[in-house]
């Protein structure tokens, strides 16, 4: 199944969201730790790199869910819709 742009497009800010959280709570962990400034950021960058790769192998079949968890709730809505309408 291909993906349509829309699905690209929420995977992207998926990861982004996910990237900068992962990013912001190291820094954060290794700063109230004691460590120092150079070594917190670039700790940080690397759990974000990491995450940013997991986020774009985990993210796109939970955005799959989703989005077909959210077209089968709208074909049952227009389902029940009509059905009202032609009683």
């Amino acid at each position: 199944m291909k993906s349509g742009t829309g699905s690209q497009h929420l995977t992207r800010l998926a990861a982004a969201y996910l990237t900068s959280l992962v990013f912001g709570v190291a820094f954060l962990v290794a700063t109230l730790a004691g460590v120092d400034g150079l070594t917190a950021l670039f700790r940080s960058v690397v759990a974000a790199g990491l995450a940013l790769v997991a986020a774009h192998v985990l993210a796109p079949p939970v955005v799959g869910v989703v989005l077909d968890a959210l077209a089968r709730d709208e074909a049952r809505r227009r389902a029940e819709l009509a059905k009202e309408e032609d009683e």
